[in-house]
């Protein structure tokens, strides 16, 4: 059994009502690879990956990387939004 020199790192991020992952399914967002999506909080309920719960705003989803390196670009995957005019 090997041990790996970074340690996994948590991130959680709020959804707002420019973001770009609003109405998309948990299991369709793509996340740079090593990172994971773990659920997401909604209000006083967890709701896991396997629950497949569609994003609505104000969700708080859960995400972790295996590797610290990559935690930079999980932030700005899960930060995306859509431009508004």
């Amino acid at each position: 059994m090997s041990l790996s020199s970074t340690k996994p790192l948590t991130y959680v991020h709020q959804m707002y009502f420019n973001s770009a992952y609003l109405g998309t399914r948990l299991s369709a967002v793509q996340l740079p690879e090593q990172c994971y999506l773990l659920g997401l909080v909604r209000g006083d309920q967890l709701f896991d990956l396997r629950d497949d719960p569609e994003i609505t705003e104000q969700d708080w989803v859960v995400a972790i990387t295996l590797n610290e390196m990559l935690l930079p670009e999980l932030e700005v995957c899960l930060q995306q939004s859509i431009p508004q005019n």
